[in-house]
């Protein structure tokens, strides 16, 4: 039977709501213990009972909740317990990328509603982040969410990023199931619930999801996932970029731009290989189009800006850092990008500034030294 008098732990805590006939469950991502938990104000400004989980290791869920449950199926008959106790009509679970894993695996189980942004809906596949961050000694015990979900009444709504192949690959592995939605975001890369805040309202999106009230129209949706081949080629790409194998991602990429040649992820990656070669104004036409197809694609500006200043195209290179900036102000790179900016067109006050601020925030103490050297010359 569910304890009622212990209501928080270190993986735990739980906000009962009275009269309300709902229960929201968030799940913590990645490196989350002690306390600490992911969606605090989103979930404190909902009106439903909340429950915060975290399973302290990045153990991606595979053995409960330590202290509430102790064990996956432990986990599962106290989140049980726990909806007689509160006397709940409805279950709701929200995470974004381990998290949102863990709220696919356990909505499963009670037939709740999910909303789960850019999670591995297959673990440890090429690349992915459970592949990278698990612990070696966990034993795998749900290997793949698609049999899950399927043989659940579970309605689970994931969200993606267009750049993000990871988050690609999982969502296109069970976009076809009845009760799944998918939604990507082009220019968006891990998780998408950074995006959604800024753009949209996270808590108001979390609350229109919870109410069943129609969700606010997102003009940045994308369509890669419906186009498997695409998924593949982008997957490529990104394996080939992650180890730097630059003429692979060069190869890759023209195989994806082939299957859509606005894609800003495969623009992207194209032009920054390019940049990564040396070949700065080959790179510049990708780079122009990652941009132009997605102007909320900070990273996309950030090497843009790289690239026009290369180009001896000092006027243009400096909006795309102060865009980046806005969303960034404490990035040293772009901080020490912008002066060098400034330097070449001869404003020495400005370039001083811009050290100064990328020294504040982290900036190599020698790097910035040569340039303020060079600035006193």
């Amino acid at each position: 039977m569910f304890d009622a008098m212990s209501l928080e732990g270190k993986h735990f805590k739980i906000v009962e709501r009275p009269g309300s006939k709902q229960l929201m469950v968030f799940l913590a991502g990645t490196d989350k213990t002690d306390g600490k938990f992911d969606f605090w104000h989103v979930g404190n400004s909902q009106s439903s009972h909340l429950l915060f989980l975290n399973n302290g290791r990045n153990e991606w869920y595979q053995k409960g909740i330590p202290g509430f449950g102790d064990s996956h199926e432990g986990t599962v008959r106290y989140l049980k317990e726990l909806v007689d106790y509160l006397k709940v009509e409805e279950v709701f679970f929200v995470g974004v990328s381990m998290g949102g894993y863990g709220a696919v695996l356990y909505g499963a189980a009670l037939g709740a509603n999910v909303l789960a942004f850019g999670y591995d809906t297959r673990l440890k596949i090429n690349g992915s982040r459970s592949q990278k961050r698990m612990p070696k000694d966990i034993q795998v015990a749900f290997p793949d969410l698609r049999p899950l979900i399927q043989s659940s009444s579970a309605k689970v709504l994931q969200i993606a990023g267009e750049c993000d192949a990871l988050d690609l690959v999982a969502a296109a592995h069970v976009r076809d199931l009845e009760n799944v939605k998918t939604i990507t975001l082009t220019g968006v890369g891990h998780g998408g619930a950074p995006f959604i805040k800024e753009y949209y309202g996270l808590s108001e999106f979390v609350r229109s999801w919870s109410e069943g009230a129609s969700l606010p129209e997102i003009v940045e949706v994308g369509a890669s996932v419906k186009n498997p081949a695409l998924v593949k080629a982008l997957h490529k790409t990104f394996l080939a970029f992650k180890e730097k194998d630059w003429e692979a991602v060069e190869v890759e990429a023209c195989r994806a731009l082939l299957l859509d040649v606005r894609h800003e992820y495969a623009n992207y990656m194209m032009g920054t290989s390019l940049l990564e070669r040396k070949r700065a104004s080959e790179a510049l036409k990708y780079l122009l189009m990652s941009v132009g197809s997605a102007p909320h694609y900070i990273g996309a500006r950030y090497r843009l800006g790289r690239a026009l200043m290369l180009n001896n195209q000092h006027a243009y290179a400096k909006v795309h850092f102060h865009s980046y900036l806005k969303f960034n102000p404490t990035a040293h790179i772009v901080l020490m990008m912008l002066s060098d900016v400034y330097a070449a067109e001869g404003n020495k006050d400005l370039a001083r500034k811009y050290l100064e601020a990328s020294l504040e925030n982290g900036a190599d103490r020698e790097k910035v030294a040569a340039r303020i050297e060079k600035l006193a010359a």
